[in-house]
C-alpha cells in the first residue's frame, strides 16, 4: 500500500494492521474506524488527533481507542496523517467526552470538537525548511541526512509529510537534532500563532511636547481632543482598544492623530500568562474571615487536601464573601500540588474575577473563553496542558480544561442558565463539573445566593453538603425593599412603556444628592421592542422569524434579535406610506434617553450586548462606573451578576414582570433569581442600600420573596408547583424538536417521531406532550415542531429516545436532554 495516497483502501483485517476508532466532527453518533499506515503507528494513540478521509473531504478527528478487530463488512481507509506528536486529551477527558455523547445523545465527533480550541495547532501541520547554515552543512548521522535530503529536494515539508517519507522515529530524531543546531526553521500552515506566551498589541501615547501645543494640532475635532484628554489624564500608554472603548471614537481618529504627530504609535507585548507571580493567599494578611466563612473555608480546605471526591453547595446572601471562601480552597489545592477550575456563567464576569484571582496566583492563572482569538485560546490550552497554569478561569467550556491533578472545581452562580450549551452538544457545565470532580477524586463546589431548585433538591437527598454564609462582608446589610404597584399609578401609559414612578424618582434623586451610585435594570436591549405604524398596524416583522424587529434608535435600524437580520429604520411606513411610526415599549436605550431627560447632566452608562460588542468596551464601562466617573448604570441582566460596587446604594428593577409572562415553567425561578441578584448590588459598602421593584404583579410570591429576602417561602411555593405539575427537579425531561424550511415536512417528521414513541414499550408510564408547534413556531427561516417527554427515570427516558431516533432525520433534529429552554 502506498503511504502517499490517503485514498488507497485496505481490506478488512489486514494482518498486523493498527486500527483506530476516530471521533470525526460530523453529525454521526458513532465513531469511524480507520487503518494506520506503518509510518504513523508509533504516534497513533488515544487522545491524539488524526486527519482522515470522510467521503471526498479530509477532516481532523480524535483517536478514541485502538480496536483489536475491524467492523464486519466494512472496507477501511487509511489515516492520512497523525497530526499530534503526543495525545492532547488525557484518558480522563476521553472518558468524559464519551459520557457527554452518550448521556446527551450527541454526535461523538461534535462533542470532541467542542472540547478542543478551534485553532489548536497540530504538530504535524508545521512546515519545516533548512536555514542557510543547514543547506550548506554536513549532516551528522543517518537521521539528519535523511531529513536534509528530503528538504533539499522538496524545499518545505510538513512534519506529517516527513513522517510519511522517513518514518516517525527517524523524522523525530533528525528534526530534533537539526533544530538544536539551528539548521532547521519551523512555521505553521494553520493560521495559529507560533509565539509562546505573548501577543503583540498596538499601543499609543502622547507625543513629547507641550500639551497645549498637541491640542492645537488636533484642531476642532472633538473626538481627537477627547483622546488627548484621556491619555493626558491616564498618564501612561494605552492600547488602541482601551482608547477606542474609553473615548468611543473610530480607529480613523487615532490614525489622523498619529499622522499629525500628536500620538506616538508602537507595539507592546501582552503576556497571556497574566504577569509574574506576585502574592499567594498564604502571604496575605489583610482579609480576616468571619466565623461562618472560616468554618466553610476550613471544610473545603480539608476536602481538597483529602484527595477523595466531595460535593458542596456554598450558599449565602449576595455580598457574604463566598468568593473569598472558595479562593482559600484554591490556595489549598495549589499547596497540595493540585489544580483548580473556576467556572462562571458568562464571559462578562471573567474580567473582575480574573483581576482578583491574578492578584493571588499570578502566572499560574489561565483564562479560557470564546472571546479570545483562536491563537490565544490555543496558547492558554497549551499552558494548562503543560502544567504551567494550575488555575483555570472561564465559562462552561472551561470544564474541559486539560489540567494536571484536578483538586477543585468551582461553579460560581451555579443557578445561571448560561451554563447550559444551546447547540450540540447540549451539555450542562454544572452537571459535568460534578461528574468530572467525582471521577478525578476532586472537590466540587457549587456557589450561589439563589441556588437552582435542582441543586436544592440534591442537597435534600444527600448528594451535596450545604455550607451556609449568613452575614454580609464588613458593615454591609441586605437592602431595604420598596415595592411599587404599577397598577395604581394615575399617569396614562402606552403598552410596554417604562415608567419612572414618583417613588423611584424620589429615591434616585436622594441617592444622587448623597453622592452615591444607582443601578437600573431593564432586561431588554434596544430602544423599543416594536416600531409600530399607528395607521395600518405594520410592525416590521422579520420574514425568517415571524416576530417584530427591535428598534435600535442609536444605530438607525430595526433588528431581529433571533436571527440578526436588520433593516434601516424607515421614516414612513413601508406598508401604507404614512408617517405614523411609533416606538412601542422600552429597552435600555430608551431608558437611558428618558433618564437623561429627567436628570440632565448626570453621567450615565449602558451595559448590554449592544454597548459591549467592541473588544475592551465591557471592561471600560465597568471601570468608569467603579471609578465613579458615571453615577448611574443602566443595563440588562448583565448588571445584576457578580459586580462589587461599594458606592451603589440603590438598585431598581423598572419592570419586574418581564420573565413572569414567559410560557416556560422556569419563568418564576428566573424572575426570583434576577431580582435577588440585582438587589444584591446595593448596600455592599458601608452605606445602607435600597432596592425598588416596580411590577404589575406585586402580590406574586416570587416578587414578595425577593423584596423580603425570604428564600424559604419562595422555595416552598415553587417546589409545590413543580411537584404538582411533574416538572424538574421531580422529573427528568427530553425535548425533541424538528426544524425545516418547509412547514409541512417539519410537521410530518415530528408526527412520525410521535408515533414511534407511542409504539415503543419503554414509553409506558412516561408523559409525552406533543407533537405540537414550538412556542416560537418559526425562527431563522425554519418551522419548528416539538415533543416534550417527562419521567422520573432519566436512564429509561434517554433509552427510549435513543431507540426511536431516525438514522437519517428530516431537516434538523434537535435532541435536548435536561432542557432549560422550552421556547
Amino acid at each position: 500500500m502506498s503511504l502517499d495516497s490517503a485514498n488507497d483502501r485496505t481490506t478488512v483485517g489486514s494482518e498486523g494492521a493498527v486500527l483506530v476508532e476516530v471521533a470525526v466532527p460530523i453529525p454521526l453518533r458513532q465513531a469511524l474506524t480507520y487503518e494506520v499506515p506503518g509510518a504513523f503507528a508509533p504516534v497513533a494513540r488515544p487522545g491524539a488527533r488524526v486527519r482522515v478521509p470522510v467521503g471526498k473531504r479530509k477532516l481532523t478527528g480524535v483517536i478514541l481507542s485502538l480496536p483489536k478487530e475491524a467492523p464486519e463488512g466494512i472496507e477501511l481507509k487509511p489515516v492520512d496523517a497523525v497530526v499530534d506528536l503526543e495525545p492532547i486529551l488525557s484518558t480522563e477527558l476521553l472518558e468524559l467526552g464519551r459520557f457527554v455523547a452518550d448521556y446527551y445523545l450527541a454526535p461523538v465527533g461534535e462533542v470532541f470538537r467542542a472540547m478542543l480550541p478551534l485553532h489548536l495547532e497540530p504538530w504535524g501541520d508545521r512546515k519545516v525548511w533548512l536555514t542557510a547554515q543547514g543547506a550548506l552543512g554536513t549532516p551528522r548521522g543517518a537521521a539528519e541526512s535523511a531529513v536534509i535530503d528530503a528538504l533539499r529536494e522538496a524545499g518545505r515539508l510538513s512534519l506529517a509529510d516527513l513522517q510519511r517519507r522517513l518514518g516517525t522515529e527517524a523524522a523525530r530524531e533528525g528534526i530534533g537534532s537539526l533544530s538544536e543546531r539551528g539548521w532547521l526553521a519551523q512555521g505553521t500552515t494553520g493560521g495559529a500563532s507560533t509565539r509562546r506566551g505573548n501577543r503583540y498589541l498596538t499601543a499609543v501615547e502622547l507625543a513629547r511636547g507641550d500639551l497645549d501645543d498637541l491640542v492645537a494640532r488636533v484642531g476642532r475635532s472633538a473626538p481627537g481632543r477627547e483622546v488627548v484628554a484621556y491619555l493626558a489624564e491616564l498618564g501612561r500608554p494605552a492600547t488602541t482598544s482601551e482608547v477606542l472603548a474609553a473615548v468611543d471614537c473610530s480607529a480613523g481618529v487615532l490614525r489622523r492623530l498619529h499622522r499629525l504627530g500628536v500620538l506616538r504609535k508602537f507595539s507592546q507585548i501582552e503576556s497571556l500568562g497574566l504577569g509574574e507571580h506576585r502574592t499567594t493567599h498564604a502571604e496575605r494578611d489583610d482579609i480576616v474571615l468571619r466565623p461562618d466563612q472560616e468554618s466553610a473555608a476550613t471544610t473545603l480546605e480539608r476536602a481538597v487536601t483529602g484527595g477523595n471526591p466531595a460535593n458542596y453547595l456554598l450558599a449565602g446572601m449576595t455580598g457574604s464573601g463566598k468568593t473569598e471562601v472558595y479562593l482559600r480552597a484554591v490556595s489549598a489545592a495549589l499547596a497540595a500540588d493540585r489544580s483548580a477550575i473556576l467556572l462562571v456563567p458568562e464571559i462578562a464576569l471573567v474580567p473582575a474575577l480574573a483581576a482578583t484571582v491574578r492578584s493571588r496566583f499570578g502566572s499560574r492563572l489561565a483564562i479560557l473563553h470564546s472571546a479570545l482569538s483562536g491563537p490565544e485560546r490555543s496558547q492558554e490550552w497549551e499552558r494548562i496542558r503543560r502544567g504551567e497554569a494550575r488555575v483555570v478561569l472561564g465559562p462552561r467550556s472551561a470544564v474541559f480544561a486539560p489540567v494536571h491533578a484536578l483538586g477543585l472545581l468551582v461553579v460560581d452562580e451555579e443557578q445561571d442558565t448560561a451554563f447550559k450549551q444551546d447547540k450540540s452538544p447540549r451539555y450542562h457545565g454544572r452537571d459535568l463539573a460534578l461528574l468530572r470532580a467525582q471521577r478525578q477524586g476532586a472537590t466540587a463546589v457549587l456557589v450561589s445566593a439563589t441556588p437552582s431548585l435542582e441543586t436544592r433538591r440534591n442537597v435534600d437527598v444527600g448528594k451535596l453538603d450545604r455550607l451556609e454564609l449568613t452575614e454580609r462582608v464588613g458593615h454591609g446589610r441586605l437592602p431595604e425593599g420598596v415595592l411599587v404597584d404599577l397598577r395604581r399609578l394615575d399617569e396614562v401609559r402606552r403598552p410596554g412603556e417604562i415608567v419612572f414612578s414618583p417613588r423611584l424618582l424620589e429615591e434616585i434623586g436622594a441617592t444622587l444628592d448623597r453622592g452615591e451610585q444607582v443601578i437600573l435594570l431593564r432586561n431588554r436591549r434596544g430602544y423599543s421592542p416594536v416600531l409600530l405604524c399607528r395607521a395600518c398596524g405594520e410592525d416590521l416583522r422579520c420574514d425568517d422569524c415571524g416576530l417584530p424587529r427591535t428598534y435600535h434608535k442609536r444605530f438607525g435600524w430595526v433588528l431581529c434579535h433571533y436571527c440578526g437580520s436588520k433593516l434601516p429604520a424607515p421614516e414612513r411606513c413601508v406598508a401604507c406610506g404614512e408617517t405614523a411610526l411609533e416606538p412601542i415599549g422600552s429597552g435600555t436605550e430608551r431608558v437611558e434617553e428618558t433618564f437623561q431627560e429627567l436628570f440632565p447632566g448626570v453621567p450615565v452608562d449602558t451595559l448590554d450586548r449592544d454597548t459591549t460588542r467592541r473588544r475592551g468596551s465591557l471592561a471600560a464601562v465597568l471601570d468608569r462606573f467603579e471609578r465613579g466617573e458615571t453615577r448611574v448604570l443602566i443595563g440588562t441582566q448583565m448588571v445584576s451578576k457578580g459586580h462589587h460596587f461599594p458606592n451603589v446604594s440603590l438598585a431598581a428593577v423598572l419592570h419586574a414582570d418581564t420573565y413572569l409572562t414567559f410560557p416556560d415553567f422556569r419563568a418564576v425561578e428566573r424572575t426570583y433569581g434576577l431580582l435577588t441578584q440585582l438587589a444584591g448590588r446595593a448596600g455592599r459598602g458601608d452605606r445602607p442600600g435600597k432596592v425598588v421593584i416596580q411590577s404589575f404583579h406585586p402580590d406574586h410570591y416570587a416578587i414578595r420573596a425577593a423584596l423580603a429576602h425570604d428564600d424559604e417561602t419562595f422555595v416552598r411555593e415553587e417546589m409545590r408547583f413543580r411537584r404538582i405539575f411533574h416538572y424538574p427537579p421531580f422529573t427528568r425531561m427530553v425535548l425533541l424538536m424538528v426544524r425545516h424550511a418547509n412547514r409541512e415536512r417539519a410537521r410530518q417528521a415530528i408526527e412520525e417521531l410521535g408515533h414511534a414513541l407511542e409504539r415503543h414499550s419503554l414509553a409506558v408510564g412516561l408523559r409525552v406532550m406533543g407533537p405540537a408547534p414550538a412556542p416560537f413556531e418559526k425562527l431563522r427561516g425554519k418551522w419548528r415542531f416539538q415533543i416534550l417527554i417527562r419521567g422520573e427515570n432519566g436512564k429509561r427516558l434517554r433509552a427510549l429516545v435513543a431507540a426511536v431516533l431516525p438514522e437519517k432525520p428530516v431537516g434538523d433534529l434537535i435532541v435536548d436532554v435536561d432542557p432549560l429552554e422550552l421556547l
